[in-house]
């Protein structure tokens, strides 16, 4: 949920072996819709969350501690070569942590530079007499009743403002508040960030067969994953353009009686996320369909991955 160049993302060797990315925003835990589902009594449901916050990818705890470095956090920073314990005989190994090569930030007046990490922003009255100009307070967090809202999406941010339509969020949105003005712009990420490059070089390979409304996977040493239905539709049109699009272009091709651009984008968001949940269950690395941050999307392969487009 930042703009630049990718989604940010971390790389854990799990206990099995296995390799696993969540991206920002996703859950660690035992729940069944967990970005990362760990099968152990031992982790909650909801254990960790994995954020954006400023320059830094990070774990948060959510109802039970985690351990790193033999101490007990309530978050981390996220580097590659720990590893942090989710429970005495449960821990990730992180492999890599991918960031983005800019963020954005939010200023209006009065207000100082906001980085757009957390999931959701409320902007509230914070004084205003009968004959006072109100000046507002930005909240990182859902307030009823706001003058506006600033929300992270599957592949950006989202604006609503009053009872206007939402919008999505990209450098250089502006828009005005009783006479107060707002803005994004993008900033880089800057030094001192923890990165590496090194995802997907050992990844194995996929061969991915699209035909229009099934999808076949094969990864070595997997079953055979199959996607039918809408979530097949998007990766079929993901595989016949090749590069990367804007993610309307793609959804009007499979929603193209649907009028309102605003429940087009539910829809998107929705079959997006049961597709990369889909894809996780699977074992296969759930950014092949991976957003830009900029609302364009693309069928994300590795070097070693093949396409065969029989749609």
């Amino acid at each position: 949920m930042v703009q630049g160049r990718y989604i940010p993302f971390v790389r854990f060797r799990l206990p099995d072996g296995r390799t696993a990315q969540v991206a920002a925003g996703g859950l660690i835990g035992r729940a069944s819709t967990a970005d990362l589902r760990i099968e152990s009594p031992e982790v909650s449901e909801a254990h960790a969350f994995i954020s954006m916050r400023g320059r830094h990818l990070q774990m948060l705890s959510l109802r039970r501690w985690i351990i790193e470095g033999g101490e007990r956090r309530s978050s981390v920073i996220l580097a590659p070569g720990q590893r942090i314990r989710l429970s005495q005989n449960v821990a990730l190994d992180v492999e890599a942590v991918e960031l983005p090569d800019s963020v954005l930030v939010l200023y209006g007046d009065g207000q100082e530079l906001c980085t757009l990490s957390e999931s959701v922003y409320s902007v509230v009255v914070a004084q205003a007499g009968p004959s006072q100009t109100p000046s507002y307070k930005l909240h990182p967090e859902f307030v009823p009743g706001a003058e506006a809202y600033v929300w992270g999406t599957s592949d950006g941010f989202t604006l609503r403002v009053g009872d206007r339509a939402p919008v999505e969020l990209s450098s250089g949105t502006s828009w005005e508040l009783r006479g107060h003005h707002f803005a994004v712009e993008s900033r880089p990420l800057g030094e001192g960030a923890l990165s590496t490059r090194s995802i997907g070089q050992n990844d194995p390979p996929l061969a991915i067969v699209a035909r229009y409304d099934t999808v076949y996977v094969r990864m070595p040493g997997r079953p055979e994953c199959v996607i039918a239905g809408l979530l097949a539709r998007i990766v079929s049109e993901l595989a016949t353009i090749g590069r990367l699009v804007s993610w309307e272009a793609v959804a009007r091709e499979i929603w193209g009686d649907e009028s309102d651009r605003g429940i087009m984008r539910q829809n998107w968001d929705r079959n997006l996320r049961r597709l990369r949940a889909q894809l996780r269950e699977a074992g296969i690395r759930p950014d092949l369909v991976r957003p830009d941050g900029k609302g364009n999307v693309e069928l994300y392969l590795l070097p070693q991955d093949t396409v065969i487009d029989e749609s």
